[in-house]
């Protein structure tokens, strides 16, 4: 299966869903790519017309910036993911999350415990 991922300097979900739309292609939609690097959509309706371009479950990536937001280098990833990084949209909704961070599996197990208590 082939995929294309919006990324944090060039092609933004704008350019890439009427791509993914006429050929047949899933979009990977990156959160953190498109905060870096906006197209005047809105996260939910990326994420709406993200969906839509998969046949199964869609594959999506979380990461957070490792100097914040107001940093010198937003792209560069945190070791962990920030909980308001976490689009809301996202939850309750049937997706794989790829988590980016250096802290790999303590960062996925942090971001879980921190999403079950925002549900509680």
């Amino acid at each position: 299966r082939l995929t294309l991922e919006n990324d944090d300097k060039i092609y933004t979900p704008t350019d890439l869903l009427p791509l993914c739309r006429k050929a047949g292609i899933p979009l990977v939609y990156d959160a953190h790519h498109h905060r870096c690097h906006s197209d005047g959509l809105g996260i939910d309706e990326v994420t709406k017309q993200a969906k839509k371009t998969w046949n199964r479950e869609p594959l999506f990536h979380i990461s957070s910036p490792l100097e914040g937001w107001q940093g010198p280098k937003p792209n560069r990833h945190h070791d962990f993911i920030n909980r308001r990084d976490f689009p809301r949209c996202w939850e309750g909704l049937e997706l794989t999350v790829e988590v980016e961070a250096k802290a790999k599996e303590q960062a996925v197990l942090k971001l879980m415990r921190s999403l079950q208590k925002s549900r509680n």
